[in-house]
C-alpha cells in the first residue's frame, strides 16, 4: 500500500524495523513511522514528501478511497551520513506525548542509533534543512547521550497537559527511554526563556542496559503521581520496577541516580522486549518459551 522508497535508488539497507516498536496514530487517518538508512529525502518541506524517505519520520495519511500517502516527514539534516554509517534514526519508534505546551500542544519523541532525542511538532515534523542556513526544523533537540543511542522507543508518564511559564515548576511531564549498553533516562519536560518545550536528562538507573534490553513501560493510577511505575526488562534476564516520579531537586543541573524498587529474574530475555500491563499485573514473555505474570497479593 506504501513504500518509503521508489525503487531505482534504493540503497539496500532500508526499513521499518524500530526494534519491535509498533506504528503510531494520534486520531482517525494519521499514522506515524520511522524508516532505518535507505536514501535520505532531498531537502523538501515537511508537507511535500519526496519518493524516497529514508532515516525519516513519516505521518502517513489515509485517503478517502482508503489508499496511504505520504503527507508530512521530519529527516534530520545529516541523514545521508546516517545511512552511509548505519546510524538509523528508525532504530526508534516514534511516541506521540500526551502533554505540550500552548503552541506546541501536539508532541512527538524520536530517538534513534545516533542518541539524539528530537521533540516535533506531530501537526508539522519539520521536512529536511528546512531550519535557519539548513539546520533541522525541529520543536526542540537534545542529546545526544550514548554512542549508539535508543533501539526500541520511549515512554512517557505527564499530570500536566499544557505546559505554561505558571505551571511548569509544579508539572511533572517526563519522558524515558533507555540507550544501547546504557542507563535508563528520566527526561522532563520544561520550556526554555522562548516558551519553547525542551527535554533536560534530570535522572538516570544506576545500572546500565544492554544491548537489546526492551523498551520501557509506565503504569499508574490515573496521574497520581505516588502509583507511577516504570518497567524495563534487561536483557540479562531481569524485569525491574522503577519509580516514575525522581525525587525533588533532581535537575539538569544535578541529576539524580535511581534504584529498583523491586526487581525479578525471568529467565533468558528476548531480543527487544516490552512488559505488557493489564488490571494491576504485568507479562513478560521469554525466549525459552514462557509468559510469566507478576501482581500484588494485596492493595498495597
Amino acid at each position: 500500500m506504501w513504500a518509503d522508497q521508489a525503487g531505482p535508488t534504493y540503497s539496500g539497507e532500508s526499513g521499518i524495523w524500530q526494534s519491535g516498536s509498533g506504528l503510531m496514530s494520534d486520531g482517525q487517518g494519521r499514522i506515524f513511522l520511522t524508516t532505518g538508512n535507505g536514501t535520505a529525502p532531498a531537502p523538501n518541506p515537511g508537507d511535500k514528501p519526496p519518493l524516497d524517505l529514508g532515516d525519516s519520520v513519516v505521518r502517513l495519511g489515509v485517503q478517502p478511497n482508503g489508499t496511504l500517502h505520504a503527507v508530512d516527514y521530519f529527516s534530520p539534516a545529516n541523514a545521508p551520513y546516517l545511512g552511509t554509517n548505519d546510524t538509523d534514526l528508525g532504530s526508534g519508534g516514534p511516541v506521540g506525548l500526551p502533554f505540550g505546551s500552548t503552541t506546541y500542544p501536539h508532541l512527538l519523541v524520536q530517538v534513534g542509533k545516533d542518541g539524539r532525542v528530537f521533540v516535533l511538532n506531530r501537526d508539522s515534523l519539520g521536512g529536511r534543512e528546512q531550519g535557519r542556513n539548513g539546520t533541522d526544523d525541529v520543536v526542540s533537540v537534545s542529546g545526544p547521550y550514548a554512542a549508539r543511542g535508543q533501539w526500541g522507543h520511549p515512554a512517557a508518564f505527564g499530570n500536566t497537559a499544557t505546559l505554561t511559564p505558571g505551571n511548569q515548576a509544579r508539572s511533572q511531564d517526563y519522558v524515558y527511554f533507555v540507550d544501547k549498553n546504557d542507563y535508563l533516562r528520566v527526561l522532563r519536560l520544561g520550556l526554555n526563556s522562548a516558551g519553547t518545550p525542551v527535554l533536560s536528562d534530570v535522572a538516570s538507573t544506576i545500572v546500565s542496559y544492554p544491548g537489546s534490553s526492551g523498551s520501557p513501560v509506565v503504569t499508574s493510577n490515573g496521574d497520581t503521581l505516588s502509583s507511577a511505575v516504570v518497567w524495563e526488562v534487561s536483557f540479562n534476564g531481569e524485569l525491574d520496577a522503577y519509580p516514575a516520579i525522581p525525587p525533588a531537586g533532581c535537575t539538569s543541573a544535578a541529576p539524580c541516580q535511581l534504584s529498583p524498587v523491586w526487581s525479578a529474574s525471568i529467565g533468558t530475555a528476548a531480543q527487544f522486549t516490552i512488559p505488557a500491563t493489564n488490571d494491576g499485573r504485568v507479562f513478560v514473555g521469554t525466549s525459552d518459551g514462557h509468559v510469566l505474570a507478576f501482581g500484588t497479593s494485596g492493595p498495597a
